[in-house]
């Protein structure tokens, strides 16, 4: 597996949003998820965790 497959936005049930996860931890460094089941980051959702969005819009800006 490459390294895109094994992170993106999981919605924990225990959670009130969306967070965006790599290697077992979420961007904003407050959540752990063990599984691998990931969605895609195809679109902003106003149930994103702000941390994660903006952590990952800032990376995605610096690959440009």
């Amino acid at each position: 597996m490459n390294n895109q497959e094994n992170e993106g936005w999981v919605f924990l049930v225990n959670s009130k949003k969306a967070h965006y996860f790599r290697n077992g931890r979420s961007l904003c460094k407050k959540w752990g998820y063990m599984g691998n089941t990931f969605e895609k980051d195809e679109f902003e959702s106003p149930d994103d965790c702000k941390d994660c969005r903006r952590r990952l819009n800032k990376e995605k800006g610096a690959k440009k």
